[in-house]
């Protein structure tokens, strides 16, 4: 049994110095297939979100990557990346979104864990210098999701006197909850090999996730807080509230959300090149 110990402990430690580490960043764009905006696969461009700030419009992504390779054609990645996502009904193609006028923000934060294959031997010390490859595997992700507090009161005047008993104010105010979901990313790119120990890529990758709302286009009851002021018609504020929460959600619930991103990423190898020889 000692003996077994040993003899593992070894193998692990040679596999470990024999393989190549790569440490490294993401960078490009990001872009949301939902149910506001473009619904382009591909869609890495600034958006016309109602704002004067260029860097409100500007969707990225950023982050950071480890790449542990098995063999001269395959690895598992670790993803650890921050994303800005927009999108507006004024660019989308289509007539009816343009007449809605809706538009949103999300921040998405995602850690994910993908395989993946090259299909040249570019892992190889003396293998080629370049490679296509693609990309699978688990992931988790947090964004923000919108809360809403709805508060019903008499409309009254300047001076807070009641115009007309029948007439209800209403304003909404929101606010931001994480929201933590799962996604399957997969995609694929193409690596080259650059003076020795760096590899520059480019890619997009695609994520499937389970939740209509990264969009904030379908909002669900529960994200809802109603003050009514005593005395209003119930029947009018019941009506009233229904329309309000009719009036976030506009997704169709048979179709989630994807999101997208699209980049580049930059790694360093470390330690003693990997070595696949007979």
């Amino acid at each position: 049994m000692k003996n077994l110990l040993i003899l593992t402990l070894g193998l692990f430690f040679t596999l470990s110095i024999a393989q190549r580490h790569e440490v490294g960043i993401f960078a490009g764009g990001a872009n949301v297939i939902g149910d506001i905006g473009r619904t382009n696969y591909i869609n890495p461009l600034p958006v016309s979100y109602g704002s004067n700030s260029l860097g409100d419009r500007i969707p990225f992504a950023v982050g950071a990557i480890y790449r542990f390779n098995f063999n001269p054609y395959m690895g598992v990645r670790f993803n650890g990346i921050f994303s800005r996502v927009v999108g507006a009904d004024a660019s989308a193609p289509e007539y009816y979104k343009r007449e809605r006028n809706y538009a949103f923000k999300n921040n998405i934060i995602e850690g994910s864990l993908v395989l993946e294959y090259n299909f040249f031997d570019i892992n190889d010390e003396h293998g080629k210098k370049h490679s296509p490859y693609i990309f699978a595997g688990v992931g988790a992700f947090m964004y923000d999701k919108l809360l809403y507090n709805v508060d019903n009161s008499f409309a009254r005047d300047p001076n807070g006197v009641i115009i007309d008993p029948d007439i209800i104010q209403t304003d909404i105010t929101t606010r931001t909850e994480k929201e933590t979901n799962f996604t399957v990313p997969f995609g694929a790119g193409y690596k080259l090999k650059y003076r020795g120990n760096f590899v520059i890529s480019a890619e997009v990758g695609f994520r499937y996730t389970q939740t209509d709302n990264l969009d904030h286009s379908f909002a669900s009851e529960s994200d809802f807080n109603f003050n009514t002021e005593p005395g209003l018609n119930e029947d009018a504020v019941n009506q009233l509230n229904s329309n309000i929460i009719k009036s976030r959600q506009v997704g169709n619930m048979s179709n989630h959300d994807w999101y997208v991103f699209t980049g580049i990423t930059l790694t360093y190898t470390f330690g003693r090149p990997p070595c696949y020889c007979d």
